[in-house]
């Protein structure tokens, strides 16, 4: 099921303040966010604090380490000391990261903490730099469970509203997926189901990355997902048409 939801963009596009606006309002959370560290106006560094309110300095200008990012000491130690407190998690709590970087990358661990709640059945809600590239990055947006949200300083509202709204479309999915009398193929291309707010009518359109199916709903028009596509998707997936 498309149920993790990436927000990338530049730096100080604002995708820290929009995944910190929206976890905050979570009850049941865990992850962690991470916030600049500034001396005498000045940004010196970054500093990770988790879903527990354990806080630790992942970089600074002062810290001596091999790994480095610009002028920045990474202490990769320090961010493996919180992984055991934010990889033991229930079905329900929204699993949260700020954010997959460069200095964040240097940990194998941090790499498979990653991994571990892409694979949950939890949603996630992870901010991801678009500024560094690797294969585990390009495998991470390759995924089919990814939902890729691009935000800018001019788009930054509108994304984060988006966002929000997407994290009650996939509970809404998880719901309609676990009721399949909800769901009346109409052919091998064309779905009729049954949602809270009326019958949606889903349309299988062919296209380069294999074809997706779009929906009659104001918010697909508007957005191009909504949780009739991504209920769906699933549906047709762990109950491929016999035609």
């Amino acid at each position: 099921m498309k149920k993790n939801i990436v927000v990338t963009g530049q730096p100080r596009s604002g995708k820290s303040t929009l995944l910190h606006s929206i976890v905050q309002d979570v009850q049941l959370r865990v992850g962690f966010v991470t916030s600049e560290i500034r001396e005498a106006g000045q940004r010196v560094g970054f500093v990770i604090e988790t879903h527990l309110g354990h806080r630790v300095t992942l970089a600074h200008v002062g810290i001596e380490s091999p790994c480095r990012v610009s002028r920045y000491g990474v202490a990769v130690a320090a961010l493996e000391s919180v992984i055991p407190e934010v990889s033991v998690f229930g079905k329900q709590p929204l699993l949260y990261l700020d954010e997959i970087g460069q200095m964040q990358l240097f940990s194998e661990r941090f790499r498979r903490l990653v991994t571990q709640f892409l694979d949950s059945t939890n949603t996630c809600l992870f901010t991801l730099s678009c500024v560094y590239q690797d294969d585990f990055i390009s495998g991470l947006k390759d995924r089919d469970d990814i939902i890729l949200v691009e935000i800018t300083p001019e788009s930054r509202e509108d994304q984060r509203q988006l966002v929000t709204q997407l994290l009650r479309k996939i509970q809404k999915a998880r719901l309609y997926v676990s009721e399949p009398h909800r769901f009346m193929r109409r052919g091998s291309q064309q779905v009729e189901l049954r949602s809270e707010h009326g019958t949606r009518q889903l349309n299988f359109e062919d296209g380069r990355d294999g074809g997706t199916w779009a929906c009659s709903c104001d918010f697909y028009k508007r957005r191009g997902i909504c949780s009739h596509t991504i209920a769906t998707l699933e549906f047709t997936r762990v109950a491929p048409s016999e035609s």
